[in-house]
């Protein structure tokens, strides 16, 4: 870069400008009033049943802030409720306005929940009014009432005044402005463009000329010993220096892999799997001289068990106090307990024996009796499970909890040597999670070798920039595809039985019909959860080298079919076909097609990038993003409509400023490419086929030739988008407020007809969304959550990925400048209509009316056309003095090993 000092304090400026305006700006924060001293003990009293003749009134002083919510705490208290609706309304005390009404079906209750109403806007007036009445009511639910602590309000029902209040939750908007997160993350940004800007332009001190002995001699008397030792210090560097950086990036790999080891793996593989294999209601047996000793015996459908929990309850007032000796014996040659009076018959093999400290149980968890030596194929055994308490914890507080009677009845259980009639709530520890440390080894070593032919391609073979983004992200994507583990991506399900439909016709296979799907009987056995589990990670290292055994079709749920066509699920397919005809296991089938994808994304990617007469550093960092890597290695069709763009983009921008004629075979491929596109999101990238019209006349040989090849280019995407989509824009267009919906629920959304009624409630829905969403919306596009936005890793890599990708796009000095401002202006316009059809579409399918900014939209919704994007920082003042491709593509590998740390120690949170 040129100038160095200019850019240190524009980079000083820019840091600055963040922390104050980070500061300036308010955010906005809910806060609850109501809930103070809520908890098990303060759910003791609750009002009378509500039925058709009930009122219950709450008179509430608002705080004078933004209410936003106020809702209360109803039960079923264990009745089957199935008739009737309860009716919340809020009046304003004063006026006698109604401020808001909702009504809720019983059968919705279940257990338990709050039920209340929603403030369109904020109450004129503090003092609120809420009258709780039930209509068409044969058994009606409670509200409970808080007996732990005096919240602010009134309670009556049928107009005598309740002694406790009710237990209600009041929610607020409030606006604060935060001071340490943009602080700790100004300094980091500080520290990181000190460093930065500290070594930038360094030169090693030049050699003393050696051509004469008085040059030499003149040499040695200025340095004298440390002089020389520095010379050699730095031939040694010259010399070694590109093995010292492979050397540094492998101890990098290794710190990185050691530390989530030590912090995260350790602790996940000593954990054990546990399965609830007696489960309760909520009832509790007292811990009282009537029931200091226990015994409950448990016949195990388990073939391998490594111990047995029991769960516990703690009141609030309990002192912890005393001791819990427990045994477990194998009985099961002994007779298990047929002999009855809870007596071991034999004694049995002693196979756990603890004095357990009760000041470490912790209130409704199971408390853990782990095995001296772990017991397999020991399915239909029975155990004798003892619990002994001390004299200090009865009617302490102490109560185990138990099944109600009639429940697990081959499993007897004596109290103080009587036999009742409930059970003890119990888990099973089926193993311990060891295969954890050869799973993580096994995928240290494979990252080691990936740092290893990373380094060797990019520095010491310096091989182009197509062929080492070819190796890194293939082998990046093996690593995601074992930590984000299949169904972990979002809606992978739906596209798992996608591709399985697609895989079904390519072998022939006859569909199943709406929400069917012929699959493998070994396919529909094994489940994978949404969320990060061990379970899962214990299915892929038990799976990963399996056959078929049973590959039977049989008929199996499915998502709803849609016409999603097979050309963006055909590198999954492929993949899927493959694992099938081979008759490979599940595991290795779903692993398969999930890498088959990110070879489809990689093969597009690839021709992309040899396209690119520049900005080839930018494709790679965009390429290889936390976010995009997770994409494209699943069964997202992401994979397809992402490597497409890229495509379309370099393909548009090699034509534009390149030096090679148009030929046939461009058109043709530009043609594809865009009808492809027009197949994801529902055609929300059909704007980047307006890229073609950048193509100078001189490239096809005239203007009428160009106008009439541009034309074609667009109009083929645009027909083929009215072809797929005319039922969606039809639905749109004719959507009025009786049906407008969002997605499949019933919730009420917004229409075209209410923003061109109301054009300014438009400008405020956009400008609330890039006030309240911005942030979110670079965060999620570089992947600060991942999985269903619940896989967090650390702000510094989104900030990282951020800094290298502007970085990337600035151009070296010598390199002309060739997007001009014309250029600049026209990629911006289809950029913001791209971002602007994607924010139409969830605003006016996805987002709840009454929302004062577009729900739905994730920020990899705008990966596709982030090459275009990035043209836009190509400028002549901040150029870089000399090429910094290998040294950002370096940056951008090490981000990536610090993103898959984070990664690991989120998914292995117990």
């Amino acid at each position: 870069m040129s100038n160095k000092k200019k850019w240190a304090i524009g980079y000083a400026v820019l840091c600055i400008l963040y922390f104050v305006i980070s500061v300036a700006v308010p955010h906005d924060r809910l806060e609850s009033q109501g809930l103070e001293g809520i908890g098990k003990p303060s759910l003791k009293l609750k009002t009378e049943e509500i039925t058709d003749g009930t009122e219950l009134r709450f008179e509430y002083q608002s705080e004078g802030q933004a209410l936003s919510q106020l809702s209360f705490y109803f039960t079923a208290d264990g009745k089957s409720l199935s008739s009737g609706e309860i009716l919340i309304e809020a009046y304003d005390s004063q006026t006698e306005e109604l401020l808001a009404s909702e009504a809720y079906e019983l059968a919705d209750l279940g257990v338990e929940a709050f039920w209340g109403v929603t403030f369109d806007k904020e109450p004129v007036n503090q003092e609120i009014t809420v009258v709780i009445t039930g209509e068409n009511i044969e058994e009606g639910p409670y509200v409970w009432l808080n007996t732990e602590h005096e919240t602010s309000g009134s309670s009556s029902q049928d107009g005598q005044a309740l002694e406790q209040n009710l237990i209600y939750n009041a929610v607020y908007r409030t606006q604060v402005h935060y001071v340490k997160q943009p602080l700790l993350i100004t300094a980091m940004l500080a520290v990181l463009g000190g460093m930065f800007f500290l070594l930038y332009g360094r030169k090693m001190p030049e050699q003393p000329g050696a051509e004469t002995e008085a040059g030499l001699l003149h040499a040695a008397e200025a340095g004298g010993k440390s002089g020389a030792l520095r010379r050699k210090a730095q031939a040694f560097y010259k010399k070694y220096r590109k093995l010292l950086g492979l050397l540094l990036l492998l101890l990098i790999v290794a710190l990185v892999f050691y530390y989530v080891y030590d912090v995260q793996i350790r602790e996940a593989m000593n954990s054990t799997h546990r399965e609830v294999v007696m489960r309760d209601n909520g009832e509790l047996l007292p811990v009282t001289a009537e029931s200091c000793e226990l015994t409950q015996y448990y016949t195990t459908e388990e073939d391998e068990l490594v111990g047995l929990g029991v769960r516990m309850d703690l009141s609030e007032d309990f002192n912890g106090e005393g001791t819990i000796h427990a045994e477990i014996r194998d009985v099961t040659e002994a007779g298990g307990a047929s002999g009855g009076q809870g007596e071991s018959k034999a004694g049995g093999e002693l196979l756990c024996a603890a004095d357990i400290d009760a000041a470490t149980l912790l209130d409704g968890q199971y408390m853990g009796l782990i095995f001296d030596n772990s017991q397999s194929g020991v399915k239909g055994h029975t155990y004798e499970i003892t619990l002994q308490f001390s004299e200090g914890l009865q009617d302490s507080g102490l109560s185990v909890i138990v099944t109600p009677a009639g429940y697990y009845e081959e499993n007897t259980f004596y109290v103080n040597g009587e036999e009742s009639e409930n059970r003890l709530s119990m888990n099973a520890h089926t193993y311990f999670n060891l295969f954890l440390q050869k799973y993580f080894f096994v995928m240290f070593l494979f990252a080691e070798v990936v740092a290893a032919g990373f380094y060797y391609l990019a520095f010491l073979r310096r091989c182009r920039i197509e062929k080492v983004f070819v190796f890194t992200i293939l082998c990046l994507g093996v690593i995601y595809n074992f930590v984000l583990t299949p169904y972990m991506a979002p809606d992978e399900s739906y596209h798992i039985d996608m591709s399985y439909r697609h895989s079904n016709a390519l072998l022939g296979i006859e569909s199943a019909g709406e929400n069917k799907c012929y699959k493998r009987k070994d396919d529909t056995q094994l489940e994978f959860t949404s969320s990060p589990s061990l379970e899962n990670y214990k299915l892929i290292y038990d799976g990963l080298f399996t056959l078929a055994e049973d590959d039977t079709l049989v008929e199996a749920d499915a998502t709803s079919t849609t016409e999603a066509p097979v050309i963006i699920y055909l590198p999954a397919v492929l993949g899927m076909t493959l694992a099938r005809l081979l008759h490979l296991g599940t595991v290795p089938m779903l692993l398969l097609g999930r890498w088959f994808n990110l070879l489809g994304f990689t093969i597009l990617a690839y021709f992309a990038m040899k396209k690119l007469p520049f900005g080839k550093t930018t494709l790679f960092l965009l390429s290889i993003l936390p976010m995009n890597l997770q994409q494209c290695t699943s069964f997202s069709y992401d994979a397809v409509i992402t490597g497409v763009s890229f495509l379309f983009i370099c393909w548009c921008v090699s034509l534009t400023f390149g030096e090679k004629a148009v030929k046939p075979v461009d058109m043709l491929g530009l043609g594809i490419l865009g009808i492809i596109l027009v197949y994801g999101k529902s055609g929300a990238y059909l704007p980047l086929a307006l890229l073609v019209f950048l193509i100078p006349a001189k490239r096809f040989g005239g203007k009428r030739v160009r106008n009439l090849c541009i034309l074609g280019l667009f109009l083929l995407p645009v027909l083929c988008f009215l072809n797929q989509n005319t039922d969606t824009v039809s639905y749109i267009a004719t959507t009025t407020e009786a049906t407008a919906t969002v997605g499949s629920s019933m919730t009420a959304g917004y229409t075209i007809h209410y923003f061109l009624s109301q054009p300014l409630e438009l400008i405020r829905m956009l400008a609330n969304t890039l006030s309240d969403k911005t942030a979110f919306y670079l965060e999620s596009l570089v992947g600060q959550k991942m999985g269903w936005v619940e896989i967090e890793i650390s702000e510094v890599i989104s900030m990282l990925f951020w800094l290298l990708l502007i970085l990337s796009a600035l151009k070296p000095k010598e390199e002309p400048m060739y997007v001009r401002t014309g250029q600049k202006c026209w990629i911006a316009f289809v950029c913001a209509v791209c971002a602007g059809v994607i924010l139409a579409g969830m605003l006016l399918t996805w987002t709840p009316y009454g929302n004062v900014s577009i729900e739905g939209v994730q920020g990899r919704y705008f990966i596709p056309f982030m090459p275009a994007l990035m043209l836009l920082a190509r400028n002549t003042r901040l150029t870089w003095d000399r090429s910094a491709e290998r040294g950002l593509m370096y940056a951008g590998f090490i981000g990536q090993l610090l993103a898959v740390m984070y990664l690991i120690k989120a998914v292995l949170v117990l």
